[in-house]
């Protein structure tokens, strides 16, 4: 068995993430986990995510995985994966599966989060790290992020 897998460090971002509101990239400013590089979301109201799609093979298990540093602010995170309402009968663009984040006191740096999620009939899923503002400044700090699945070789 093998394992399939694209990862982002963000030591040069790729052009194919896109943000909501607010989020982005920092370089060289010392917040990466390790490197240079990550990403961040961070605002006071509104929905921000950090987005990407990525192609996976209908009907397969895959594994997300993140290196997430969270604010203490804090209440309303998320790291989701959602389906490509373009290949649903229903055209719904409903969660596949998400992991809630909200800052944890005993995990207060850069800590690893991950779960597993069925394709389904999808062959792409649009993966984000975001939050809901609530009128106070919260952020998330992203890093060594990756999606992978097993193969048969």
């Amino acid at each position: 068995m093998g394992i399939k897998q694209i990862s982002e460090d963000f030591e040069v971002p790729s052009r194919d993430w896109f943000f909501t509101g607010g989020a982005g990239f920092d370089h060289g400013k010392g917040l990466a986990r390790k490197g240079q590089g990550n990403a961040w979301v961070r605002n006071t109201t509104g929905w921000n995510a950090i987005n990407r799609w990525y192609p996976v093979d209908s009907d397969s298990v895959y594994t997300v995985y993140a290196w997430l540093r969270l604010s203490p602010t804090l209440t309303d995170g998320y790291m989701s994966v959602r389906n490509d309402k373009e290949n649903r009968p229903d055209r719904s663009f409903s969660v596949i599966r998400e992991t809630r984040l909200v800052f944890d006191p005993s995990r207060p740096d850069y800590s690893p989060y991950q779960f597993d999620f069925y394709t389904g009939i999808n062959t792409r899923v649009l993966l984000y790290v975001g939050l809901w503002g609530i009128g106070t400044d919260a952020w998330i700090q992203i890093d060594d992020i990756s999606i992978s699945t097993q193969t048969p070789f």
